[in-house]
């Protein structure tokens, strides 16, 4: 990962970290080792506390006195509880969107929808699983909502972590995942809200009962 000097230092090692907690390359339960991060980045140890610091309060890691950092395990109740509590704010965003989106906001949405169907068809799993994201992140921006924007933005890596691990089990379905977006994307783009609500309702609550009977978070 290249570091960039004009940007906060502790963040783009956090964005870094965060992005292995995603990819599972480090797991639920596994210590962080600073010393390899350091090693790894070539950068002091000091900004790496900083950046669990950051991870702490985003709930990517716990940090345990004497024994350094480790990342946090996402045992079913924290599944439930996430996933009830993004289809609060989920449907507040899709409803807002279309109620405060501009043109050029939904033009942004449905490039990243696209984006995700051209994914699919090349079977780029982390291709598709980014321009999921991005979706997100255009659609959340359109509701020009700062206080929705940060509460959601909180969630997001934990809820990163649980699509993430759902698609890696999950390829064969992908192009089901998309029709999904897909029709959220046009129930969007007509300014639907009522459709939109009930579609990434059901979109989350399919995530949840998958991520709940396959288990995709074992506890150690």
């Amino acid at each position: 990962m290249p570091l960039n000097n004009k940007a906060n230092l502790s963040e783009q090692i956090a964005d870094h970290i965060t992005d292995k907690i995603i990819r599972l390359e480090i797991r639920p339960g596994e210590r962080i080792m600073e010393t390899r991060i350091a090693d790894e980045l070539k950068v002091s140890r000091s900004p790496i506390r900083e950046a669990l610091h950051i991870l702490e309060k985003n709930r990517l890691v716990e940090l345990i006195p004497r024994r350094g950092a480790r990342v946090t395990e996402l045992p079913e109740t924290f599944i439930v509880q996430l996933c009830d509590i993004l289809t609060a704010l989920f449907r507040l965003m899709a409803r807002q969107c279309v109620e405060n989106g501009t043109a050029e906001n939904l033009e942004a949405i449905d490039a990243a929808a696209k984006r995700s169907r051209d994914c699919v068809a090349r079977e780029d799993v982390y291709g598709y699983y980014t321009a999921l994201f991005d979706f997100a992140v255009a659609t959340l921006k359109a509701t020009h909502n700062p206080l929705l924007e940060q509460l959601i933005q909180e969630l997001l890596p934990n809820v990163q972590r649980l699509i993430y691990a759902s698609f890696s089990i999950q390829k064969e379905t992908l192009e089901k995942n998309m029709a999904a977006v897909m029709t959220g994307n046009q129930y969007l783009q007509e300014r639907n809200a009522k459709m939109a609500e009930m579609e990434v309702s059901h979109y989350i609550e399919k995530a949840k009962a998958f991520a709940l009977e396959n288990n995709i978070f074992p506890t150690s």
